[in-house]
């Protein structure tokens, strides 16, 4: 299965016509499975019963079926439907060393077996997270249920809701961007032999984990040559380079100077560009 990724960087313009590269549409997911069939559905007889000719007689009461949209009482797991085996925000109805996870398109959810990366950090399914986590983009990720609203844990951003290529939304698949630092290499895991985690801006200052390339400090780069951890892809007029992210009046550079970008990104308050 493929999703559409919710996180775009469009281009940047420094005082040297430099740019950032743009993320790519989509990526592989990290489990599949096929569509499960349809619910069936029951008849019913819109017709009034006759009334009876005499009354019946009395009975004792009967407990009524549960109802499945009620709210869960506090403590009850809220299991996600269709599947209705398990909940995955907030977590609850697997065991020990288990993650709820979205296995398809049409939303069903089934405990899989969890590992432990943390989030932030690179995957290459599920089971490389550690519990409560999913495997999107090749990076761990937290579960939310309201794209409306930010994330409360800590080192989150936005809710995003996945969807399919298609643009279809997939049922209780929604996720935490995490609040990464671009300038720090190891912020979304570094490199490790599930992947490569970089921290990705966008330029509302928005940041993003996700699976980023090898190309080195003054390397050239491009969309299918990807910087590495802590690396911006910088395009003048005649090449493009990765160069470091950097706090801008920050000693990141060493012995050169932090250059801004002519459009101001500013992540949590901190204003970035790039080293020399």
């Amino acid at each position: 299965m493929k999703y559409s990724s919710p996180f775009k960087t469009p281009s940047l313009v420094t005082r040297t016509a430099i740019s950032l590269s743009a993320l790519a549409g989509s990526l592989l997911a990290c489990s599949s499975e096929s569509t499960r069939s349809p619910y069936e559905t029951t008849a019913i007889d819109p017709t009034e019963p006759t009334a009876p000719e005499t009354p019946a007689p009395a009975t004792e009461p009967t407990e009524s079926a549960p109802d499945s949209d009620a709210a869960p009482a506090p403590g009850e797991c809220k299991r996600a439907a269709p599947s209705n085996v398990c909940g995955v925000s907030p977590q609850c109805g697997c065991d020990a060393g288990k993650t709820c996870d979205v296995v398809d398109s049409v939303g069903t959810a089934r405990c899989v077996t969890a590992g432990n990366a943390a989030m932030g950090h690179p995957c290459t399914a599920t089971a490389d997270c550690t519990t409560g986590l999913t495997c999107i983009f090749g990076i761990c990720h937290a579960f939310c249920s309201d794209p409306t609203k930010p994330c409360s844990q800590p080192k989150t951003g936005a809710c995003a809701q996945i969807q399919t290529t298609e643009g279809a939304e997939i049922p209780n698949l929604a996720i935490c961007r995490v609040a990464c630092e671009p300038h720090d290499k190891t912020s979304c895991g570094g490199t490790t032999a599930e992947g490569t985690g970089v921290c990705r801006v966008d330029v509302n200052g928005e940041t993003e984990c996700q699976a980023g390339g090898s190309r080195n400090d003054g390397e050239s780069c491009s969309p299918s040559e990807e910087c590495g951890p802590g690396l911006v892809c910088t395009s003048s007029a005649s090449s493009s380079t990765c160069k470091r992210w950097c706090r801008v009046g920050q000693d990141d550079c060493g012995s050169g100077k932090c250059m801004g970008f002519a459009s101001e990104i500013n992540v949590r308050g901190v204003v970035y560009g790039h080293c020399p």
